[in-house]
């Protein structure tokens, strides 16, 4: 499953502020704090994204120029949810790292 681009541009733009000297002070960070979602979420998801692409990590960065995007989850289960349907929760990436191992 992809994400949508609403929420690649969501996790462009936190990631570019993941850089900043205090993220937590810029849109992206302060919805993601609103919103209760730990930063390793939305790495997870970064991650996701980058798999199922078959990119690096790193490629969110250029995606999108939007600064300060609008929160693309309806609510915070709604992105958890998400999470889970794209194997980024942290159950997933733990499940995913037991069988790759076996």
């Amino acid at each position: 499953m992809k994400l949508r681009p609403e929420e690649v541009e969501f996790l462009s733009a936190w990631a570019r502020e993941e850089k900043a000297p205090d993220p937590y002070a810029l849109p992206c960070h302060g919805l993601q704090a609103v919103h209760q979602v730990s930063g390793a979420a939305l790495i997870r998801m970064i991650k996701a994204w980058a798999r199922t692409e078959e990119r690096k990590d790193e490629d969110i960065f250029h995606l999108f120029s939007n600064a300060a995007p609008r929160w693309p989850w309806l609510s915070t289960e709604d992105f958890r949810e998400r999470a889970q349907e794209l194997g980024a929760d942290s159950n997933g990436a733990k499940a995913k790292a037991v069988s790759a191992r076996t």
